[in-house]
């Protein structure tokens, strides 16, 4: 009986290893997993990570050499990584703080605003929705100031409260009074600390992650997708590393012993990683084969993947995170194939917004359009009845501001 209790013990610790060592590797991108294999390997003299010769012909080949010591010279840390460098405490002390912090930054899009939703991370990390809101919260101490707002005028108030200069009380109370109506900017312009909220408001990022977009940070496609008569898929094998296990001597030593089994294990788990990822991207191109071929996006759920595969959604969600792939139309993320179904099973909420976001781009800056006439537009288009509210919901997870408050920020981009 206490051999076969020190057996299950000893493989209930092998399996929280793993995991601990799994999610990780799963979730972190291409571009820095030789970073986090390295993080690793510093606390086991028994691994050594490798750049594969393929990283190396990638370059060299053709006479590209100079545009690899290029690519060194230029990258740059990612807003992810910005982001997650911070999820530890003080801010986040706990690990169920930093769990719904990092399911919180799956959901912050490139402009630096959650999109996400509040209840279903509250399923996904089995706690209430107050705790994921306080935590989001918190989100207003990071940097770039402004992350993980929902909104212009809440990322403007993170800003304002994160700010690094001196403002009086009166101008503080002022401007939150303006951030808060910033729809009606115009209605301020008569009062006397008007200059100086305006002033401080041309300070404020908008969007906040704006310095990190369109930077020199290289994306590094996970596979490449080639769609033809057949689908072919192929994995960037040159960002992979390659990971030596150093097994010099047979020893009874028990802690010794663990870290060769670790350093063994990690190297399953990169296989584990790259057939994981392999079998999510067959999946994806499988049911979004018409995108690939210049069609729109079909309705399709991580949840589908997660029930095909037999992994949890929050997996997935994982999986997906920071991942990209390089087609004939150029390179995407991974969530840009995920799409809810609207009014009827062929049409996807996708394409919605991306009809959405090309009436709102060629819009008249005297006179934008209205929700009304977004829906009034879309309904015409796409032969369907919807509510105003359904709109509205769309246009703010575009980070598109009301035509009331599109009207005063085109006056102030000409202040």
């Amino acid at each position: 009986m206490a051999q076969k209790l020190t057996t299950s013990v000893a493989q209930k610790q092998n399996l929280n290893l793993s995991l601990k060592l799994w999610l990780p590797m799963l979730q972190t991108s291409l571009q820095d997993l030789e970073k986090h294999l390295k993080n690793i390997s510093y606390e086991n003299p028994f691994l050594e990570i490798k750049r594969p010769k393929e990283f190396y012909n990638n370059y060299t080949s053709g006479g590209a050499s100079g545009e690899f010591i290029e690519s060194l010279a230029t990258y740059s840390t990612s807003l992810n990584d910005k982001i997650s460098e911070q999820i530890a405490a003080p801010i986040f002390p706990t690990p169920n703080s930093q769990k719904v912090a990092m399911e919180i930054l799956c959901d912050i899009n490139d402009h630096g605003y959650f999109e996400g939703d509040i209840e279903q991370i509250a399923i996904t990390c089995s706690v209430y929705k107050e705790y994921v809101e306080s935590i989001r919260q918190r989100f207003s101490q990071l940097e770039p100031s402004g992350i993980g707002a929902k909104d212009l005028s809440e990322s403007f108030l993170f800003q304002l409260d994160a700010l690094d200069m001196d403002v009086d009380d009166e101008l503080y109370n002022f401007l939150k009074r303006i951030i808060k109506d910033i729809a009606h900017l115009d209605k301020y312009a008569a009062h006397h600390r008007f200059e100086d909220a305006k002033n401080i408001i041309k300070y404020f990022n908008n969007p906040p992650a704006i310095d990190y977009i369109n930077t020199n940070v290289q994306v590094i496609p996970d596979f490449f997708v080639e769609v033809g008569e057949d689908i072919n898929i192929r994995i960037n094998h040159a960002y992979y590393p390659d990971i030596v296990v150093r097994d010099p001597f047979n020893t009874k030593n028990e802690g010794i012993k663990e870290k060769i089994k670790e350093a063994k294990d990690l190297v399953n788990l990169l296989s584990l990683r790259k057939s994981t990822l392999y079998k999510i991207i067959l999946i994806i191109v499988e049911k979004q084969v018409s995108f690939f071929v210049g069609g729109e996006l079909k309705p399709f759920s991580m949840q589908e993947i997660a029930e095909e595969l037999g992994f949890a959604e929050s997996t997935i969600s994982r999986a997906v995170a920071n991942k990209y792939i390089e087609c004939s139309l150029g390179i995407f993320p991974l969530k840009h194939f995920f799409s809810n179904a609207v009014a009827n099973k062929d049409l996807s909420s996708s394409q919605i917004k991306n009809y959405l976001k090309s009436l709102v781009e060629y819009e008249s800056k005297e006179d934008p359009l209205t929700d009304q006439q977004l829906l009034d537009m879309v309904e015409e288009k796409y032969s369907l009845k919807m509510v105003r509210r359904t709109i509205t919901k769309y246009r703010k997870l575009l980070s598109i501001p009301s035509s009331k408050e599109r009207k005063k920020l085109y006056k102030v981009e000409n202040l």
